[in-house]
């Protein structure tokens, strides 16, 4: 039998608090996990607007208001069109914002955040108001933001497409066809410039590309942490449930 003094007690008593002091940090550290996220964006006008090395916009306005609960320490990148879902599939992002190229495999966030229908934006008196009248392309010069995903409608057609680089490519775009400089631009969403209280496209008028409708998403790596996919998921259906990002761009 061995008798322990009162210092080997003493001793032993704060061994045995700094080893249960130890297996609990130990414990508390592995049940953590580093909440940051770096959220790939690329152009895309109204939502999205590049200016003076910024984003603004509703969209950046409303996934920010979705995120902030969250806590996240979240790196914002600014991506130029085509590079995002390489970026994405390496591993570099997170997430990329918007995304909306149903031809790509890429995992999205569940709930679409809207539905565009993309369309053509013409002078008023170069007005074409049925685009299913493709045989009208025949030769007409037509702006693209470098990277947008193009319409089989317009793709296939005789038009000539002429891609405009960029920031800010859809006001630029804009302005060469008030200017003649080309015979119309292709915007991803007319119906976000083309209504009367916008002075600024009074000489312009669009037609719409119907039935060529697709959800924009906010696509996901396959890097990304399945912890923290469930949980930025979770707050964003949450949010859609409270208010639709359309209802929020349209107040």
């Amino acid at each position: 039998m061995i008798f322990l003094t009162h210092r080997d007690t003493e001793n032993h008593l704060k061994s045995s608090l700094n080893f249960l002091l130890f297996c609990i940090l130990f414990l508390f550290a592995g049940s953590t996990y580093s909440k940051s996220l770096k959220i790939g964006i690329v152009e895309y006008p109204p939502h999205l607007i590049f200016q003076n090395n910024q984003v603004s916009g509703k969209l950046f306005d409303y996934i920010n208001s979705v995120l902030s609960p969250l806590n996240y320490d979240v790196e914002i990148i600014r991506l130029p069109n085509g590079r995002g879902v390489l970026e994405l599939k390496k591993g570099n992002i997170d997430m990329l914002i918007p995304y909306d190229d149903v031809t790509e495999d890429i995992d999205t966030l569940a709930s679409p955040l809207f539905h565009p229908v993309p369309g053509l934006c013409f002078k008023k008196e170069n007005f074409i108001p049925i685009l299913s009248a493709t045989h009208r392309f025949k030769e007409l010069t037509v702006g693209v933001p470098l990277g947008a995903p193009i319409v089989a409608a317009l793709k296939n057609s005789e038009a000539i497409l002429f891609e405009i680089k960029g920031d800010d490519a859809i006001s630029r775009g804009i302005a060469l066809t008030q200017i003649g400089r080309i015979d119309a631009f292709y915007h991803p969403s007319p119906a976000q410039v083309y209504h009367q209280e916008n002075k600024a496209y009074k000489e312009l008028a669009c037609s719409y590309f119907h039935g060529y409708s697709n959800g924009v998403f906010i696509a996901v790596s396959p890097f990304m942490k399945h912890k923290d996919f469930q949980v930025v998921d979770a707050r964003l259906k949450e949010a859609m449930a409270v208010m639709t990002y359309s209802y929020y761009f349209a107040k």
